[in-house]
């Protein structure tokens, strides 16, 4: 029963986590599958630790999966990064016309973070996911990462640093989508 509520609680969560680095959504939805799989496995007859700690577990394992899918498909030359966020935001004009607009920039959108955000070292960007999409807290990314809540801190300031500097330079100011 534990198992089923913890699936329940956090596939959406994870589903999103994943989606943001892997460019295919079954491919998503299959490493999706192989966090809880992995996650079942190793905790199948073994006490199991309580809620908020397996949702930890859960977010580095499907870290570490992401990882390794990624570095399989740069082998293959392949690009890993890709963003679907036009289903993020609500259209708010009136008209068909303005919910294509709305759709576009959207997009758009969503190319240009996908894109400041593939500056980043892996831990970086993976920490500003975290944060920022999927509401973290610093001890909660502390865990997933594997560091201090302060070495998080850092990570996370060196990270915001990089993606001005990089808009700067694209003429964007990313700032605005720092705020939560």
């Amino acid at each position: 029963m534990f198992f089923e509520k913890l699936y329940n609680k956090n596939k959406d969560h994870l589903f999103s986590f994943i989606r943001r680095s892997v460019q295919d959504e079954s491919t998503a939805l299959d490493l999706l599958q192989d966090t809880f799989l992995n996650f079942f496995k190793h905790y199948s007859g073994k006490e199991l630790p309580d809620e908020q700690v397996s949702r930890m577990i859960l977010f580095r394992i499907s870290r570490n999966l992401m990882i390794n899918h990624g570095k399989s498909y740069y082998q293959k030359n392949v690009a890993l990064v890709g963003e679907e966020t036009s289903s993020l935001f609500g259209s708010k004009g009136q008209g068909p016309e303005n919910q294509v607009l709305d759709e576009m920039e959207a997009q758009n959108l969503g190319k240009i973070l996908s894109e400041l955000l593939s500056t980043l070292p892996e831990e970086q960007k993976t920490a500003i996911e975290l944060r920022y999409s999927q509401g973290c807290k610093l001890e909660e990314i502390a865990s997933v990462l594997d560091l201090s809540v302060s070495g998080v801190s850092r990570l996370l300031e060196r990270a915001e640093k990089q993606l001005l500097q990089e808009g700067k330079k694209r003429g964007i100011q990313p700032s605005s989508f720092l705020k939560s």
